[in-house]
């Protein structure tokens, strides 16, 4: 029996695997990690299920992706209410958002500074083909100036100006004042975004369910795997280094970063200028039972470090050991930065102001780990989608090779499309379809939706 090879086994690749499992495909996942799920996995520390950053499964997901989810999870897929807290500067504002947070947060004078600059981006839009403006054109300069351009520059490590405007479009979802009204009255479809989707047993348990389901069905899972290269003869793939042999495949799935698989196929010029933003992972444990209330707060300041802090407690509905509880906090940045070099103790130094800034000034400090993500998230520079198109354009030309998943895509996705792109393409393979019809099918999975 032929068989594929699935490089990387995060949801969009086991989605993929699950699909050709079903049609009686032979399928072989490779992972480099020593547990399965990459950016959407879990591990333990301290007695609690933590995560590799605040993830939900969002119940904006189709049919066929909550079928995926129940098989991977059976009846321990729970539904949590969301409670965030968005922190710009001394304010404090409720998310998601509601017309008294708001007031209550901003003051009346701020709310109508903001209310005014988003008046005057209709009347008169700001210019420009990039984040910033796209950011003020949405939600007013001032919006633009407090809170979207600094968490730009400390999230993307670059100016607003040299960040590309869908980026603005994804993240500002917001599409005026009327946007920001209706969402705090928990209208416009906003309602579903205020619940959403927790497996039992911490997010990783998806990808955990799905690699177990596929051993279940003859498939092969192999952790501690990592995928060297490819041998591509006459314009096909033939088979997959690993561990320095091959590993014949008739085709392969590949979750690997985008800019690695064209370097793989002798293509490596096809992808010059796309990069990657990295990601330093900080957890702490503190000695309380419960950190805050709130499962996210997001911190727009460039002058702390962190984005986030997420508490495992919080999205696992209240369990775990007493006296104890364990906050992580996400830090943008790049390998080889001050962030990426630093030890725990220094990390824990960096993000006191922002401990300070949840009320847990003082608490004392049990333990504390570091986990570290290269390529975190694709770095959407101006005029990077001309790359894209061009990349994925040259991988076409390999028979036998389909990219996929937020790395060889080069997209900012949800768990929800992931899994649909690896379902879709999991289907297009079974049916015997070419890489080049998989590159004609791509574009919807190209496009940058991001619900939060």
């Amino acid at each position: 029996m032929s068989v594929t090879v699935v490089i990387g086994a995060g949801p969009s690749g086991l989605a993929a695997a699950h699909a050709l499992v079903r049609a009686g495909r032979r399928v072989v996942v490779l992972e480099a990690s020593t547990r399965v799920g990459g950016l959407s996995g879990s591990f333990d520390l301290a007695g609690f299920k933590v995560d590799y950053g605040p993830h939900r499964l969002h119940q904006a997901a189709g049919p066929e992706v909550l079928a995926l989810y129940r098989t991977a999870l059976g009846g321990a897929l729970q539904v949590r209410a969301r409670s965030g807290m968005v922190h710009v500067g001394g304010r404090r504002l409720p998310y998601p958002l509601s017309l008294l947070g708001i007031a209550k947060g901003l003051g009346l004078a701020e709310v109508a500074r903001h209310g005014l600059s988003a008046v005057m981006a209709r009347l008169r839009p700001p210019e420009g083909s990039h984040f910033g403006a796209e950011a003020a054109r949405r939600l007013g300069r001032h919006a633009a100036r407090v809170l979207y351009e600094p968490a730009a520059r400390k999230v993307w490590g670059l100016a607003p100006e040299e960040l590309d405007a869908s980026l603005g479009q994804a993240r500002v979802q917001k599409g005026g004042p009327l946007g920001v009204v209706r969402a705090a009255l928990g209208r416009g479809g906003s309602f579903a975004g205020r619940r959403y989707f927790y497996p039992e047993g911490g997010f990783g348990a998806l990808a955990e369910g799905l690699a177990d389901g596929l051993r279940r069905a003859g498939g092969e899972v192999h952790c501690g795997a990592a995928a060297e290269g490819l041998v591509v003869e006459r314009g096909r793939v033939r088979a997959v280094l690993v561990e320095g042999r091959e590993l014949p495949a008739e085709s392969v799935v590949a979750t690997a970063p985008l800019p690695l698989l064209c370097a793989w196929t002798g293509r490596a010029e096809a992808a010059e200028g796309l990069d990657y933003r990295s990601l330093t992972l900080l957890y702490l444990v503190l000695a309380r039972e419960r950190g805050t209330t709130q499962d996210v707060h997001y911190f727009a300041d460039e002058q702390l470090p962190a984005n986030r802090l997420f508490e495992a407690r919080n999205f696992l509905g209240g369990a775990g050991p007493a006296g104890r509880t364990v906050v992580g906090f996400d830090l943008p940045c790049a390998v080889g930065d001050a962030i990426w070099r630093a030890s725990p103790e220094e990390l824990t130094e960096r993000v006191r102001p922002a401990l300070e800034r949840t009320g847990l000034a003082g608490v004392d400090i049990l333990g504390a780990e570091v986990r570290r993500m290269a390529t975190a998230y694709p770095l959407y520079r101006k005029g990077f989608a001309e790359v894209r198109e061009r990349a994925l354009n040259a991988l076409s030309g390999v028979e036998g090779l389909y990219p996929l998943g937020r790395g060889a895509l080069f997209v900012h996705d949800n768990v929800h499309h992931a899994c649909a792109a690896g379902l879709a393409v999991g289907r297009l393979l079974a049916e015997g379809a070419s890489s080049r019809v998989w590159r004609s099918r791509q574009k919807p999975y190209l496009e940058t939706r991001i619900e939060d």
